[in-house]
């Protein structure tokens, strides 16, 4: 019943290099909400932690015994983590009214099979809202990605709405390119009678890179994009790659299933039998993206040319070999950070999911899902779990 809510908002991409916390003040709904950053932060995964999630992640089988424990380990994790960060706010004169936490995805199927007889497809996201309840004290908003696929959607991009809430209000088009572990677009059209939201994955970000930096080099990511620069793109590698199935497929979000370890290892096979260097391949997966990148927004480039800006948040705003592929590959727009729009492109989707728990404690449905219209019924996203109450 408050007028104005602090949400903490937690995330871990698809990449699952951490934990990205973003705290706002939020009060107002809708296209008028009121959002004030108050903070934010990014915790590591310990190592032994963030090797078992990816092994969950890129695992064809799982051992469910672990996954289960897991899920809890997740959960104390990100709980400490929240909770570390909210006794340092809370010493001052802010109090947190509650957290928004996304999970650590481990599973994204977006095509329908058969399961107890049944035609059914989901998205898993770990890392137990119960256990960082018990731990923080806090009311906790969670699984946001499953009203909308109940509803027979796929889940994904889910932020659109928060993302149109956090962007400055111009009344001009915007187009927004995040590029974490997957890459996906938000485009908002300019003010007019019918404005036209846009949002959908277009495959590929940084997930091949990293998988590729620590198998070919030993490191967890290409740094800036040092090594690919230092690589020459193969046209005939990205033939090949060009076909893989998401490419001719109709959906509209992807994950590691299509982009992880067995892509990487079709990459490498592939590039022995076209003698290409390391620095070589990681050059081509770079320009698998950009060319993932080009085939999603390029249309909406042509159909809205007052668009002259491309606006990057997620870790691939650091690599400036992609941002630079990007640039060339699409003249008609300047791309630059969404730090030029006053926001911390680490912590956008931080943010996103504060704004998403705020929905989900004003029962806010969404009105913007990913693809086509689900149905006359719009989601209202997240599951909220109550923290133990004092007897």
């Amino acid at each position: 019943m408050k007028k104005k809510l602090v949400i903490l908002g937690l995330n871990s991409g698809t990449s699952a290099d951490g934990l990205d916390l973003a705290l706002l003040q939020l009060s107002g709904s809708g296209n008028r909400t009121s959002i004030k950053w108050l903070g934010g932060s990014t915790k590591k995964y310990p190592e032994k932690l963030r090797t078992d999630i990816l092994n969950i992640a890129d695992s064809k089988t799982v051992n469910l015994d672990h996954l289960v424990r897991l899920d809890n380990a997740l959960g104390i994790f990100t709980g400490r983590a929240a909770k570390s960060f909210i006794n340092k706010i809370e010493s001052g004169s802010i109090k947190i009214d509650a957290i928004a936490s996304h999970g650590q995805t481990v599973r994204h199927l977006t095509e329908f099979g058969r399961a107890g007889g049944i035609n059914a497809r989901g998205s898993l996201q770990i890392g137990s809202p119960e256990q960082i309840a018990t731990i923080t004290g806090k009311v906790t908003v969670a699984d946001f990605r499953q009203a909308e696929i109940a509803l027979g959607g796929e889940g994904a991009p889910v932020t659109v709405d928060a993302l149109r809430r956090l962007i400055p209000q111009t009344g001009k088009s915007e187009l927004l390119l995040n590029i974490g572990g997957m890459s996906n677009y938000f485009y908002f059209s300019g003010s007019n009678k019918k404005p036209i939201v846009k949002a959908a994955d277009c495959g590929p970000g940084n997930v091949l890179l990293d998988i590729l930096s620590n198998k070919l080099f030993n490191e967890k990511f290409d740094r800036f994009g040092r090594n690919a620069s230092n690589g020459n793109i193969s046209q005939r590698l990205m033939t090949l790659l060009r076909g893989l199935p998401y490419f001719a497929g109709n959906s509209h979000s992807t994950g590691r299933e299509q982009f992880g370890v067995q892509t990487v290892q079709k990459i490498i096979s592939l590039g022995k039998k076209l003698k290409l260097s390391d620095n070589d391949l990681l050059a081509t997966a770079t320009e698998l993206t950009v060319y993932a990148v080009c085939r999603a927004i390029e249309p909406i480039l042509k159909k809205d040319q007052s668009l002259t800006k491309l606006y990057l948040t997620g870790g691939g705003v650091h690599n400036k070999f992609l941002c630079r592929r990007l640039q060339e590959c699409m003249p008609s727009v300047e791309v630059l950070s969404v730090a030029q729009l006053g926001l911390n492109p680490d912590l956008i989707e931080a943010a996103s999911y504060a704004l998403l728990g705020y929905s989900a404690l004003r029962s806010e449905k969404r009105k913007t899902v990913a693809g086509k219209s689900l149905s006359r019924w719009l989601p209202v996203s997240g599951r909220i779990i109550q923290p133990p109450q004092i007897v």
